[in-house]
């Protein structure tokens, strides 16, 4: 298996945040890309950036009032934000046998999609639980569906779509504070896209909006002020086109000449 990242580096941040504490940077993306035989995926991990060592994060989640939505644009058609099954042609790519939970048995494939909370690698076991280390909300319609190749949201109690959330059930672990990581970055999910057969006219894009919690500013590992900022954001894949993609907008062309 083969990683490249000098397709696209590390993406600025260009979102609107609400209520954004100082020590809280904004929303980010790394852009990437796996070659696992013959097949190739653009991989995008988001994070949450912050400045103090003791900043801490611990759910992803949407609200009626500013709601949830992970989903991908191919060529500015996009996914619902409750689609169970892409209608698009940009699906999340998963290993067999795993969906969005962190599974370590998917540790091996760098491309496989996952949502976290800080660990950046799946078979992550958190010093202070022995259960896993991240758990679906009620609104994550397919957290726990093997394949899921997309992030459906779903809606409260009363009706109101606020769309897909998930936490740490180990809220007091290492892995959850900034200063666990030398750039300061807590890890929010892993959004793979199988690219194996796009062209290179095909955009790829990823929405990311919705709310984080967070504690900021504090001097020890469970103080700080909490903060609830909101954020949207969308991220462009970088990728580089199979040789038979490129192959046949090649052929493509010469078709078009030759009718002329």
């Amino acid at each position: 298996m083969k990683i490249s990242n000098c397709v696209v580096g590390s993406i600025a941040l260009a979102t609107t945040v609400a209520g954004a504490n100082a020590a809280f940077l904004g929303i980010t993306g790394t852009n990437y890309q796996v070659v696992d035989g013959s097949r190739q995926f653009s991989v995008m991990d988001i994070y949450a950036d912050f400045s103090g060592n003791y900043d801490k994060l611990v759910n992803y989640y949407g609200t009626t009032a500013h709601t949830g939505l992970v989903m991908t644009s191919l060529n500015g058609v996009s996914n619902t934000s409750s689609a169970l099954v892409p209608s698009n042609g940009a699906a999340f790519a998963q290993a067999a046998g795993t969906g969005w939970m962190p599974s370590a048995s998917a540790a091996s494939n760098a491309w496989d999609s996952f949502v976290t909370i800080g660990a950046r690698t799946q078979d992550y076991i958190p010093l202070s639980s022995s259960s896993s280390s991240i758990t679906a909300d009620p609104n994550f319609l397919n957290g726990n569906t093997n394949g899921a190749s997309t992030v459906a949201g779903g809606s409260n109690l009363a009706g109101a779509y606020q769309g897909a959330g998930w936490y740490t059930a180990a809220p007091l672990d290492t892995h959850d504070l900034a200063g666990t990581y030398l750039d300061k970055r807590i890890m929010l999910g892993r959004f793979s896209v199988e690219t194996t057969n796009m062209l290179t006219t095909d955009v790829l894009t990823i929405q990311f909006k919705g709310n984080v919690t967070m504690k900021v500013n504090g001097t020890s590992a469970g103080g700080g002020t909490t903060s609830q900022p909101f954020f949207d954001q969308t991220f462009t894949y970088g990728f580089v086109p199979a040789p038979g993609a490129i192959a046949l907008l090649g052929l493509a062309g010469l078709m078009g000449r030759r009718r002329r």
